[in-house]
């Protein structure tokens, strides 16, 4: 068993320290959904609605973009860009 398995409740990552990929177990072993996990049910997002502004907020300060929200504000903001250059 990984050493990550046999810590506190409150010690378990939400992230595989591996693979990076999230935490399979996290709520078997905590009894909580994995805060970082995307729930596509409850929160389906248009981006259309929202202003470039809050897009590149949305990205700012960030040194690793790996969920799906992210590389589709990215490529917004490509489009954007090339439109507008």
């Amino acid at each position: 068993m990984h050493n990550f398995l046999k810590g506190k409740r409150k010690d378990i990552p939400t992230h595989d320290p591996y693979t990076g990929e999230l935490n399979p177990l996290h709520e078997e072993l905590t009894g909580n959904k994995n805060p970082l996990a995307l729930d596509t049910k409850d929160k389906s997002i248009d981006y259309s609605k929202i202003s470039m502004d809050d897009l590149v907020k949305s990205l700012e300060g960030k040194d690793v973009f790996n969920s799906t929200d992210d590389v589709y504000i990215i490529n917004k903001l490509i489009t954007f860009y090339k439109e507008n250059k």
